[in-house]
């Protein structure tokens, strides 16, 4: 029986530590904000704050983690930014004010920068090349299903022990979910274990996958800045995040709101809507490693319009399309989430990856941010969503004219001589 090929298992490893960190932070701790509010007097505006700033400062740390990514070992890089985290978290138990809430979002947002998304990517771009669709997809589940296991936890526990015990007790199972892996599953390169990308029995032999595993091979940051693609590139994933945080924050409010829909209605679409971002993460993925990337993508940002498209012309009898919507706008979401990393990858993995990925995601989180204020600041000015959705229908259709250039582009890049 041939041994596993060790790439699996790192992916394995990743899935923990993003899982633990991306779910606990950006959508467990929100759950402690009544509990929060009970106690120190809060508004919904100033508990939330700190989350909004990390967003901005998480912009800010992706530029610096995508430049140390390159220049150090990025394992080492990921156990100082998962302590940082870990930190962080039992730290939360501990806040008295509002200050100090927010200097604990400030640590996470730099511990995830080098401990995070980014260099999980890194690393995923060394191991795989033909099956690298489907581990990217894989691990971005990790986010939702963390979101869901660690908020069904906390409801077990948060009754009977309060919200700073129940802190402490996450902050224990997360840390060990994250520096378990890192520290004893997470190697830098197959060679570290003599083996290849994807558990190929030799090294990669074209231009496109050497880039992967050959740090002096691909773009630099430099030469990625001359390029129309990057700047294509660099809009069409702006408008996806824009989209997708818009939806994430404000779909709550408008069908529960807005549409009246009951509780139970609004908890069955939003179940749904994630049960297929999972399915999304994966069927992408899946496809990304059988038909060209950037064809995929297109197919991604076409889903996430109609599912904005359904829901902007949706009633509030119209039950039948609220679950419509859950389903396309879900797959739409999973799916672009995955073809974001994908497709940046694809054209600019080697030299200069890390950079690029972070400059990629400074601009992604700017923009997730905007997605959140923008469609909040105009339903408060118009008293309805309705002109928000017009504007993400607007920016998708000039995505999708963007990707099929991009397409194009990369059409003919193959057909050049290696």
């Amino acid at each position: 029986m041939d041994r596993i090929f060790y790439g699996w298992i790192v992916l394995a490893g990743l899935f923990l530590i993003y899982m633990a960190s991306n779910g606990i932070v950006l959508n467990a701790i929100p759950t402690f904000y009544p509990s929060m509010i009970q106690e120190f007097g809060w508004s919904e505006a100033e508990v939330t704050q700190p989350a909004g700033l990390f967003f901005l400062a998480s912009a800010a740390a992706s530029l610096i983690g995508g430049v140390l990514v390159d220049k150090y070992p990025v394992k080492r890089l990921m156990i100082v930014g998962l302590l940082m985290v870990t930190a962080a978290l039992g730290s939360v138990g501990l806040i008295t004010n509002l200050s100090q809430f927010i200097l604990i979002y400030l640590v996470f947002a730099m511990g995830l920068a080098i401990g995070g998304l980014i260099p999980s990517m890194v690393l995923l771009t060394r191991w795989f090349v033909q099956f690298r669709g489907i581990a990217v997809g894989i691990l971005l589940m990790a986010n939702n299903f963390g979101g869901s296991v660690f908020n069904f936890l906390i409801g077990g526990i948060i009754d009977d022990s309060g919200w700073r015990l129940t802190v402490f007790i996450l902050a224990g199972i997360g840390g060990l979910m994250m520096l378990i892996p890192v520290l004893f599953v997470v190697k830098n390169r197959p060679e570290d274990v003599g083996a290849y990308p994807d558990g190929a029995d030799a090294p990669p032999q074209n231009l496109a996958e050497a880039s992967v595993a050959n740090s002096a091979v691909g773009p630099t940051l430099k030469e990625a800045l001359q390029s129309p693609v990057f700047y294509l590139l660099a809009f069409v994933t702006a408008v996806m995040w824009f989209c997708i945080i818009g939806l994430l924050q404000h779909q709550p409010i408008y069908f529960g709101q807005d549409l009246q829909l009951n509780a139970e209605l609004l908890g069955g679409v939003i179940g749904i809507f994630f049960l297929f971002g999972f399915a999304g993460n994966i069927l992408f993925g899946f496809l990304s490693d059988r038909f060209d990337k950037s064809t995929i993508m297109l197919v991604a940002t076409v889903t996430l319009a109609t599912g904005i498209a359904l829901i902007r012309f949706a009633s509030a009898d119209a039950t039948m399309v609220f679950y419509a919507y859950a389903m396309v706008a879900g797959l739409g979401y999973g799916g672009s989430f995955t073809m974001i990393q994908l497709t940046i990858a694809d054209f600019f993995a080697g030299a200069s990856y890390g950079k690029i990925l972070g400059v990629f995601t400074f601009v992604d989180t700017l923009a997730g941010s905007m997605g959140a204020i923008v469609l909040g600041s105009m339903r408060v000015a118009d008293g309805s969503y309705i002109q928000s959705f017009n504007i993400m229908l607007g920016l998708c259709v000039v995505s999708i004219i963007f990707v099929v250039i991009l397409m194009q582009i990369r059409r003919s890049q193959r057909m050049q001589p290696a």
